[in-house]
């Protein structure tokens, strides 16, 4: 939850005043220090001291021009404006070569690719400037920067590291600012390890932080002791404490603190069995939270939502907060391992260049023995065998890291690479898997095929890479409808399949005529392509056609066959005496709807 913290923490480095200020500049200086010292605690005096500063930026030594740069770009990071901060904090870093500078601008730079959800350019920014932490001659810096990688450890899942780094600044008797950020970043890692947050340790932290009048970082310590009491039973204090602090939240117009509030007091809320409240809650996290990105409150709050729609045995609520509950949830969980892959990545690349580095150490060692004296001959030996002993196990560990991201790089074959889907190997397999363990709890699954219709008409037109745009827009829009158990792949060229565990043939139906409408509003005139996407679905489910998968794609394969000769843009289902083709809810193609039956006779419906 801290993670959003991030800018709070990256304040710009607040210098002792050196023999410059006797040269004319302690004025610049002594902005520079109140700057920095008020942008959490007063705003409007924060922006007020900037203007000051922008007209007497000439008056500035070069040190201070690029501490008033850290400090402009925070500001464009606070208003959102991440391009232009970026922009300024590579310019320090470019010029820059005073430790303490480069280490603050690296640190905000950091959290702001972190902010943006770049976290191997976050995590890659922190590997080049924590080594020069004992080099930071001021303590306060070095302490803002440990926080700061604090943060983004946790973010991207590492709350041992994260923990240690947070507890080294508590260790070393840090200002009481840092010290009041340093306390919430142990207890976030505390609950993100699912361990003790140390309840007292939190409760005093929380005194102190109000003590500072920090009423955000207050406010999410109140969340995380609020996670704590409720995971050990105590939702009353939990709803208590957060409904307590609940009014002073609303006053720092932070939306994303709203929504965690209001998130968790909805949950909490509905536990305790008051419907109306939960829902209360629940609609203003999502209202706070909607426009921030794939963060946990959203999800929470949708969750709660769907509940209590399902408690109250509304099927269209139910579904449509079933439908927005599964979206946040995948896009959450899409961001989460995004996260982890990245912190993988960079330590992986940091691995091989701290092995590449000694490797090139030991052959330097290898190159200064081979010029010593004859004598020494026989040590000379013994330590090259000594080396090489150590480049057969460098070897061997190496090859053990390949064989791992051979594993991983197999697991991506799984998927088709154009559009992201299962391709027809790995569906054909999962589909097995699913109907094997829905045969044995007698579940019905349902099967949708579909095929693009006129697709090749794309392809001779526009060209193939506007048939490969396309495939890939339907293939998004298809996947945004299954839920966490269903399965989606590409069979082959512009034919898909949905496997969907616990629905039927009607239920299929419903899901069937959602992708069409989802097909036909696909915006192509921004692409310059004049044509309309739509595709034949061919329905049928378990109880129609087994849980074999080779008849239940046979099946839906006739089926989709017959939506085709039907007029296409349409949905036929599977029955045993015939196939029961239906005009999509928009109308058809091509006029009426033809279902064709055994012995070749043929019904018409109207389209």
């Amino acid at each position: 939850m801290l993670s959003a913290l991030c800018l709070l923490l990256a304040v710009p480095i607040v210098a002792v005043a050196t023999d410059a200020a006797a040269a004319g500049v302690d004025e610049v200086e002594a902005l520079l220090v109140e700057a920095g010292s008020v942008k959490t605690s007063d705003v409007a005096r924060f922006q007020q001291l900037l203007g000051e500063l922008d007209t007497r930026a000439g008056d500035a030594t070069p040190e201070q021009r690029h501490r008033l740069q850290i400090l402009r770009a925070y500001r464009h990071a606070l208003l959102g404006e991440s391009g232009p901060a970026v922009e300024l904090l590579g310019g320090v870093l470019g010029e820059s070569r005073v430790p303490d500078i480069r280490f603050e601008a690296g640190g905000l730079l950091s959290n702001i690719h972190a902010a943006n959800r770049r976290f191997e350019d976050s995590l890659r920014i922190l590997e080049e400037i924590l080594p020069l932490v004992d080099r930071i001659k001021d303590l306060e810096t070095r302490h803002r920067g440990l926080l700061n990688a604090g943060v983004v450890y946790n973010q991207v899942g590492e709350y041992r590291i994260g923990r240690q780094l947070a507890q080294a600044v508590v260790d070393s008797h840090p200002d009481p600012r840092n010290a009041c950020a340093a306390e919430n970043l142990v207890a976030e890692a505390s609950l993100g390890l699912e361990e003790d947050v140390g309840e007292p340790r939190l409760r005093a932290n929380i005194a102190h932080c109000d003590a500072l009048n920090e009423r955000v970082f207050a406010a999410f310590a109140r969340a995380h002791l609020a996670r704590w009491l409720a995971a050990s039973d105590r939702v009353d204090q939990a709803i208590r404490l957060l409904e307590g602090y609940l009014a002073t939240v609303e006053d720092t117009r932070y939306p994303f603190l709203q929504g965690v509030y209001h998130a968790l007091l909805a949950g909490y809320r509905l536990r305790e069995g008051a419907q109306a409240q939960a829902e209360a809650h629940a609609v203003v996290a999502v209202e706070r939270t909607r426009g921030i990105g794939n963060i946990e409150p959203l999800v929470s709050a949708y969750g709660t939502l769907y509940r209590i729609a399902s408690q109250r045995g509304d099927a269209e609520a139910t579904l449509l907060a079933y439908k927005a509950f599964v979206d946040a949830e995948r896009r959450h969980l899409n961001d989460v391992k995004s996260r982890e892959m990245a912190y993988q990545i960079v330590r992986h690349q940091s691995q091989q260049q701290s092995q590449q580095i000694e490797l090139l150490n030991q052959k330097n060692a290898l190159l200064e023995l081979d010029q010593s004296n004859t004598r020494q001959r026989a040590r000379l030996w013994l330590v090259v065998a000594g080396l090489l002993a150590f480049l057969l196990a460098t070897t061997a560990y190496w090859a053990f890291t390949t064989k791992r991201l051979q594993m991983r790089l197999r697991r991506l074959a799984e998927l088709d690479p154009l559009t992201g889907v299962s391709n027809r190997h790995h569906f054909s397999e999962k589909a097995g898997c699913v109907l094997a363990s829905c045969k044995q709890d007698h579940r019905v699954v349902a099967l949708l095929t579909f095929d693009l219709d006129h697709f090749k008409q794309v392809n001779d037109r526009y060209g193939h890479a506007a048939g490969d745009w396309v495939l890939q827009q339907v293939a998004k829009a298809c996947a945004e409808l299954c839920g966490p158990g269903d399965c989606i792949g590409r069979l082959g060229g512009e034919e898909f399949a949905m496997l969907l565990p616990g629905c039927d043939a009607a239920t299929g139906l419903q899901l069937a005529e959602d992708a069409l409408d989802r097909l036909a509003a696909i915006d192509t005139d921004g692409r310059g392509y004049e044509v309309r996407i739509a595709a034949s679905f061919g329905i049928t489910d378990t109880t129609l056609s087994g849980y074999d998968l080779t008849r239940l794609m046979s099946h839906g394969d006739r089926a989709m066959y017959a939506a085709k000769r039907a007029g296409r843009a349409r949905v036929a289902v599977f029955d045993e005496d015939n196939v029961r083709t239906l005009t999509p809810r928009s109308g058809g193609l091509d006029g009426p709807a033809e279902l064709r039956l055994a012995g070749d006779e043929r019904r018409t419906f109207p389209a």
